[in-house]
């Protein structure tokens, strides 16, 4: 479990460093994405308020989204799917915390699971950066 899941306190500093835009660049792991789409999600957030606080969070950090690099939206909406799929089985008692502790469990060390669901050209392709594109490896070719 990274530092920032270890207690309730060091996720709610991870989380207002994220939003004051101060949480430093090489702490912005797969986890960390995780973990703030997560406690997003859990309250209530779309998709739209996940791409806006990381796109607002890479500002802060001087990442610059172009064509072929940054901010990604298939590969943001397929996490967000698979986070709303994952947290909507915890109860309704669960707390962001609970919920980011659950993801972060299950995703963190699973980077490139959207590789059984979307061959690398879709992937790599500008269109899929800009705007969601389905997954275009069958169900029945997943493992």
């Amino acid at each position: 479990m990274p530092p920032f899941l270890l207690s309730i306190e060091s996720f709610s500093t991870f989380l207002d460093d994220f939003a004051a835009g101060t949480l430093p660049r090489a702490e912005w792991s797969h986890a960390a994405h995780l973990a703030v789409a997560t406690t997003l999600i859990h309250g209530g957030g779309t998709v739209a308020t996940v791409r806006d606080r990381i796109l607002r969070y890479n500002d802060s950090q001087g990442i610059v989204s172009t064509p072929d690099y940054g901010y990604h939206e298939t590969v943001t909406c397929f996490w967000v799917e698979r986070i709303g799929e994952l947290i909507g089985g915890l109860g309704r008692h669960a707390t962001a915390y609970d919920a980011a502790r659950a993801v972060v469990a299950a995703f963190a060390h699973r980077g490139r699971l959207f590789d059984f669901y979307y061959s690398y050209n879709l992937l790599e392709s500008r269109e899929a950066r800009a705007a969601y594109l389905p997954p275009d490896i069958p169900d029945i070719l997943r493992a």
